[in-house]
């Protein structure tokens, strides 16, 4: 098996999961967040459904520019426009994903900033620490928002507290 065959099973676990945390956010609490340092709510979890999608993409390169960091926390409209950002955020990882054979996944890819490298990882890596690891890091986030304002979190790996 392919890495990118094995990563994309995990990738549709971790999917699924997800898209269980983006549905319960309330829809009147998208503008919410915990602390003035932090992003809201519906501003996390649109970053959340579209990171997979945008990062899949880095390994089609050898190099890009860092983003604006601000532009990927846009506050959506509503809960609808977050689940549909993950659709197709996870079918843009279905479509690529398995294009992916082992030999390129173990060429570099760069971050750069002014034109030079700042960061220069495998883009195996780039999909796990960053598609997968980054990805799972917010949604648990997510899980203390949803706490935080009255939501029930979803059970992932695991049972929660609200399903047993």
């Amino acid at each position: 098996m392919s890495i990118a065959h094995a990563m994309l099973g995990e990738f549709e676990q971790e999917s699924t999961i997800t898209r269980k945390f983006l549905e319960r956010i309330p829809a009147d609490k998208l503008g919410w967040k915990p602390h003035e340092k932090s992003h809201t709510a519906g501003a996390l979890a649109l970053h959340i459904a579209n990171v997979p999608g945008g990062v899949v993409k880095l390994a089609l390169v050898d190099a890009s520019p860092l983003p604006d960091f601000a532009a990927l926390f846009k506050q959506p409209a509503s809960v609808q426009e977050i689940l549909t950002s993950h659709e197709k955020s996870t079918q843009t990882v279905r479509e690529i994903l398995p294009t992916l054979d082992d030999a390129r996944l173990m060429t570099d890819w760069s971050a750069l900033r002014e034109g030079k490298p700042v960061l220069t990882i495998p883009k195996v890596m780039v999909l796990r620490s960053i598609m997968l690891n980054h990805w799972i890091q917010h949604r648990g986030q997510l899980g203390v928002y949803l706490r935080l304002v009255g939501a029930k979190v979803p059970a992932s790996y695991g049972p929660s507290g609200d399903e047993m």
